[in-house]
């Protein structure tokens, strides 16, 4: 295992980066050429020169991914493997770690459905306006009331007119069960 301790671009290329890994001790440095993903400070698996990888011996350091560890046949997996819970300098795993004893084996991306969107981005926009000063809550609107729910809120208000209210209406007896007449 080896910290990430820096990724640059290399030019001319579009994803091939230079990634500088740190293995254990400060001076044990190595330099790989990858396209794999990858952050400063990301604990990954890496080959160094001399180990053995499948059935060959490795020249040059390199990022490992789930199918050179033997962890999967899936060529898809192509991404370097990422285990946040070991140290720079120690050894990869022989299988696959489950995945509650992982903090990140993979940067992955929750797929929100639309209603989570809008409601993100609404959430977004209010903050803006409370920031701005702009923010004016808007007023419930109210839901149309059935034959039944009129017929209980006159019964109510006449009840409160008979306890001494004078301003109750069956309007406002719905108004304040959140529904109108109309």
């Amino acid at each position: 295992m080896a910290s990430v301790g820096m990724v640059e671009r290399v030019d001319g290329t579009a994803k091939n980066q230079k990634v500088i890994l740190r293995m254990g001790a400060p001076d044990d440095l190595l330099v790989v050429n990858s396209t794999f993903s990858v952050a400063v400070g990301d604990c990954v698996a890496v080959a160094p020169p001399g180990s053995v990888v499948g059935d060959s011996v490795v020249e040059q350091p390199r990022l490992l991914d789930e199918v050179l560890l033997g962890w999967t046949p899936n060529p898809v997996a192509n991404c370097a493997v990422k285990l946040n819970n070991l140290v720079p300098g120690d050894s990869v795993p022989s299988e696959r770690p489950e995945k509650e004893g992982v903090d990140s084996l993979y940067a992955t991306k929750v797929k929100l459905t639309k209603e989570e969107k809008s409601a993100i981005k609404a959430e977004k926009a209010k903050q803006k306006a409370i920031q701005a000063g702009t923010w004016v809550e808007k007023e419930t609107e109210l839901t149309t009331a059935s034959k039944k729910d009129i017929k209980a809120a006159r019964g109510r208000a006449k009840k409160r007119r008979e306890e001494g209210e004078d301003d109750i209406d069956t309007d406002r007896e719905l108004e304040e069960a959140g529904t109108s007449q109309y």
